[in-house]
């Protein structure tokens, strides 16, 4: 498992150490300014990383298995203002990537090439899933709202407006859409700063109405 933090770094620990206060095996700077998301990629050692730099590598590989000056074997220049969220696509090989400025980015992680890019939202992405089977991925905004896209070719599916929508004036305090999961049965579950979970049921081929349903 790891930590992703503020200051760049992230963190890897081993789950099976029996020790009360366990320290990580692997740490490293990834990302001059912040770190904000992680993802294994196909193994434990290949790794991608969402973040800020200094010199616009915002989204980077690294092969953990490489002596720690050349761990780093990619890295993308995108996402101005820094990546925020990522999620892998195994079974296609594809790195979805969520920045501060609401753009997605999609990238052949085989050909380690930018393959498309898009605006999602008008504010940063703070969540993003992506479903079991990789037909859909889903992003939270800042602003509250949720957005559902194909994979292939990246049309917008479904858009749920301030499913979490900003409760305070100041814009210091946390706001928009926390987290997102998708479970089986085209079920979208969301969590935001308004102190809410809610659960959003997709339509299906056979056109059944989307329901939402308040958790908390």
């Amino acid at each position: 498992c790891g930590v992703a933090d503020g200051e760049g770094f992230l963190s890897l620990w081993q789950v099976n150490q029996t020790s009360s206060n366990p320290k990580p095996y692997l740490s490293w700077q990834c990302h001059t300014k912040t770190c904000g998301d992680f993802a294994f990629i196909t193994s434990s050692s290949l790794i991608a990383t969402a973040g800020q730099s200094n010199d616009n590598r915002n989204v980077c590989l690294w092969d953990t298995l490489i002596s720690p000056s050349n761990t780093m074997v990619h890295a993308f220049p995108c996402h101005e203002n820094g990546a925020t969220v990522l999620q892998y696509a195994p079974k296609q090989q594809l790195l979805i990537t969520g920045g501060r400025k609401g753009f997605v980015c999609v990238f052949d992680i085989r050909q380690r090439q930018l393959l498309h890019t898009f605006q999602a939202h008008d504010s940063a992405i703070k969540a993003l899933a992506l479903d079991a089977f990789e037909d859909f991925f889903v992003t939270g905004s800042a602003e509250g709202n949720m957005k559902v896209w194909k994979l292939a070719g990246h049309g917008l599916m479904h858009s749920f407006s301030n499913e979490h929508a900003k409760q305070s004036i100041f814009r210091n305090i946390g706001a928009g859409v926390m987290q997102v999961e998708t479970r089986p049965g085209n079920r979208i579950f969301t969590c935001g700063a308004d102190g809410t979970l809610k659960m959003r049921v997709l339509p299906d081929r056979y056109n059944i109405p989307s329901s939402l349903v308040d958790v908390l």
